[in-house]
């Protein structure tokens, strides 16, 4: 159900290798540390400019007046959010205002996804969402496992987790 995992053999380019995907509706990137794959944004780019709607999520990455509600239209049929925070997020010391805005993002992603809003999903830090235990394992894979079957959706981020890359087998 998941694409196969490529480690990205060097951590220091803003690029990623392509991975090659056992099946067509999710693929798993393991991408440098604070670094966003330019071939992944001009693929959302590239399907964006044919008519579908893209959506790319930075579940930890922070933005002054950004969040669920103020989705950035960086292209036509190109939607960009990110949490309503001053900071990323690295650790797990959110307060409790930084916290509800989190979980308000994961609800809006949970949302777009299971509406046909969007063709392409691009997101990013999940597994290290679920390190820092803003999301549990058992919520991302049923997240994952419930996806509707014309949405095509890809992970990015630093070392996928164990349990999304062993559903890939």
């Amino acid at each position: 159900m998941i694409a196969q995992l490529n480690s990205h053999p060097e951590h220091t380019s803003v690029s990623c290798n392509t991975i090659s995907t056992l099946h067509k509706q999710i693929e798993i990137v393991d991408t440098p540390a604070d670094r966003f794959c330019t071939e992944i944004v001009a693929n959302a780019l590239k399907i964006a400019s044919t008519g579908q709607r893209v959506l790319i999520v930075q579940l930890l990455k922070g933005g002054i007046r950004q969040g669920h509600d103020r989705i950035i239209n960086l292209a036509q049929n190109l939607d960009w959010i990110r949490c309503n925070l001053i900071r990323n997020i690295s650790i797990a010391d959110l307060n409790d205002l930084e916290l509800h805005n989190f979980e308000q993002l994961w609800k809006h992603v949970r949302g777009a996804t299971r509406s046909s809003e969007y063709s392409l999903v691009i997101l990013d830090d999940l597994s290290l969402a679920i390190e820092l235990g803003l999301i549990s394992i058992e919520a991302a894979t049923t997240f994952l496992t419930k996806l509707p079957e014309d949405l095509k959706i890809i992970l990015t981020g630093t070392n996928p987790h164990p349990a999304i890359v062993e559903l890939a087998h």
